[in-house]
């Protein structure tokens, strides 16, 4: 009795020594952010009902506060972006183009976010009529159904491959409009959110936020190496969540692979020059140092080494 007691015991033990360790360890190897750039949704819906300000710029400022709310991507806010951009005499266009050079862009962004509204509006219609019952009347109720959508494309900046495009779309339906239109504004997110149209939107935000997140999960992290005499660093650091410890893949371009009539890039191969670690992290940059190899060089490619 006493042996099978023990057994008991250990048994439990070990189940809630598992169970503890799926709850609290879980996937607990380091991540970095992926770094999203998200540019103004082009507005090519019919919304004469609206008569507020673009609502391309107010869903493109949605959508980076909820990416920036998912703790899992570093989002410039507008102003610092386009300072970023004219510094190194670059647009957002420039970012999807394969014509400018992957380091130069990789220096900024490693997806950028383009969308085009296509549907943003509601329409309302009466469900029953009246009819007459003695004095009574069965008054008639009205439905609205608002319905927001929005192609959307997901760019690798580094290699100007679109990554996902699709059209993401959500219908909400009820017997009340929320507020009153005229009060509908993208400025008071209060407001907003009890609209009908509002709620669609907010909606198809999210579904854009869970779809970044799923094509950007396997994109290895890839960074710039700046060499200063012995030293090396990392033009990225803890805005992004590298901490010391992490270590990189020193990789250098060796050769694109264009296609022969449209000069469109499909491949390119890189050598293999060795690994450094992380020592000191900061604001913005990162020194590292050598694990393996030799002969590093200013503007290498540094990718995650995911553990």
């Amino acid at each position: 009795k006493l042996f099978k007691t023990i057994l008991v015991v250990v048994i439990c033990f070990g189940i809630i020594m598992l169970l503890g360790a799926s709850a609290f360890g879980g996937d607990d190897s380091p991540t970095i952010k992926k770094r999203a750039i998200v540019g103004t949704f082009v507005d090519k819906s019919d919304h004469s009902w609206y008569r507020g300000n673009n609502p391309g710029e107010g869903m493109a400022d949605m959508l980076i506060t909820a990416l920036v709310k998912s703790g899992k991507f570093k989002v410039y806010e507008r102003a610092a972006l386009d300072e970023i951009l004219a510094e190194k005499n670059l647009s957002v266009s420039d970012l999807a183009n394969d014509g400018v050079e992957a380091g130069k862009k990789l220096e900024i962004g490693d997806v950028l976010v383009k969308g085009t509204i296509t549907e943003f509006g509601y329409k309302e219609k009466k469900i029953g009529g009246s009819i007459a019952s003695g004095l009574l009347k069965k008054a008639a109720v009205k439905q609205y159904t608002a319905r927001v959508g929005v192609d959307l494309r997901i760019i690798s900046v580094g290699t100007s491959e679109v990554l996902w495009a699709d059209n993401l779309a959500e219908t909400k339906t009820s017997t009340s409009i929320g507020i009153s239109t005229d009060k509908f504004s993208f400025g008071d997110q209060n407001t907003f959110d009890e609209h009908i149209v509002g709620q669609a939107t907010r909606n198809v935000i999210d579904n854009i936020v869970k779809k970044i997140e799923q094509i950007t999960k396997d994109m290895k992290w890839t960074g710039i190496l700046i060499v200063a005499d012995e030293f090396y660093f990392i033009d990225a650091g803890s805005e992004i969540g590298i901490k010391p410890g992490m270590e990189f893949d020193v990789k250098r371009e060796r050769k694109k692979v264009t296609h022969p009539k449209t000069g469109k890039i499909l491949k390119i191969i890189y050598d293999e020059v060795g690994v450094v670690k992380a020592t000191e992290v900061e604001e913005g940059v990162t020194t590292v140092e050598a694990v393996s190899g030799t002969g590093f060089q200013d503007a290498d490619y540094v990718v995650f080494k995911e553990k």
